[in-house]
């Protein structure tokens, strides 16, 4: 359990081995028969329910993040071996993109449309960005349209909730199922929770729904079709997520042609793990080392690269925001400044 309890779940392992051992997964199964013999920590409880409760807490963001921010909570939640919780935006994201003339996937589909899965963290903790990517389409010529949000589960799994999870993902799969039964595509935004769709998703369901990284599918329409506007030429750096960088190979080269295709430069940097790895660097035992492997690489590239710095992963800005006090920006806010 100790050597368990030092893994990221990142999945580099189960990307770079020659034989796919997938540790992370191991983990999860071991973890389930472990804490069914043994007491769980108050803490996966908490963690295990944040996508399911993230909703209604929503509805009073306010009151959340000041309940977040009292020194007395803090001072609990610690106890409970949680650090750094991030706040909600406060930003009704389907009431926002419906003020904006965006619609809602219902089964009615216009052309070029497309689906953008929700996740927990994007949707209430980084709301902008789901806007940003609704305005970038929109410019692009594409109809895009908001999933419902059900959890995905990926925080069920990593702490080994295995049966919780299956059930989340049965759920999930099966309003995304119905969503796309007429071919549209499901595009999600963050690659840890969109990933588990072909990881998690697929050794736990017979017929999981195909959800596609969103460069991925850009990359693929501008091949079929290229686009005839070309943006402000600029120049950026994006830095890679760890699990998008060994789980798929042309995650970084994808991004790359969209920019490419729309008169914009890309260079990826090549980087080890920020550290964050999703709840890993948010849990109080585990901080230390989480900024430890921070400053193995991210630190002086986040130092040497400025403003032109770009991230793909929610926990990997979360973490340069934790520890640099910067912010860095999502390639779809990149590409959207320049029109």
């Amino acid at each position: 359990m100790e050597a368990m309890h030092g893994c990221l779940a990142c999945k580099s392992c189960a990307g770079q081995c020659p034989v796919k051992v997938d540790i992370p997964d191991l983990r999860a199964k071991f973890m389930s028969l472990y804490y069914g013999r043994y007491l769980r920590p108050a803490k996966d409880y908490l963690v295990a329910s944040l996508e399911a409760t993230l909703p209604a807490m929503a509805k009073m963001p306010r009151l959340y993040n000041a309940a977040i921010s009292n020194p007395l909570a803090r001072n609990i939640i610690q106890r409970l071996n949680l650090i750094e919780s991030p706040l909600l935006t406060g930003v009704n994201l389907q009431a926002t993109l419906l003020q904006r003339g965006f619609a809602m996937a219902d089964g009615q589909y216009q052309a070029n449309a497309v689906i953008i899965v929700q996740d927990a963290f994007t949707s209430y903790f980084e709301t902008q960005l789901v806007l940003d990517v609704f305005e970038l389409l929109k410019k692009l010529g594409f109809a895009p349209q908001l999933a419902p949000f059900k959890p995905n589960g990926k925080p069920l799994h990593v702490h080994g909730f295995l049966d919780r999870f299956k059930q989340a993902a049965t759920d999930n799969s099966a309003m995304l199922q119905k969503l796309a039964q007429n071919g549209v595509p499901l595009v999600g935004i963050d690659p840890s929770m969109t990933l588990t769709y072909r990881s998690e998703y697929a050794k736990t369901l017979a017929n999981p729904p195909k959800v596609t990284l969103l460069q991925e599918w850009l990359a693929e329409q501008f091949t079929k079709r290229a686009p005839t506007l070309k943006l402000n030429t600029a120049a950026f750096t994006l830095i890679p997520h760890c699990s998008e960088k060994t789980n798929v190979a042309s995650a970084f080269s994808d991004w790359e042609k969209v920019f490419t295709s729309l008169g914009m430069s890309l260079n990826t940097q090549p980087a080890g793990c920020c550290g964050m790895a999703g709840t890993f660097g948010h849990e109080a035992d585990h901080r230390e080392q989480s900024k430890q492997i921070y400053a193995q690489s991210w630190a002086k590239i986040v130092a040497e690269q400025g403003d032109k710095l770009l991230a793909t992963g929610y926990s990997c800005r979360c973490q340069v925001k934790l520890i640099d006090k910067k912010n860095l920006n999502h390639p779809v806010q990149a590409l959207l400044a320049c029109f």
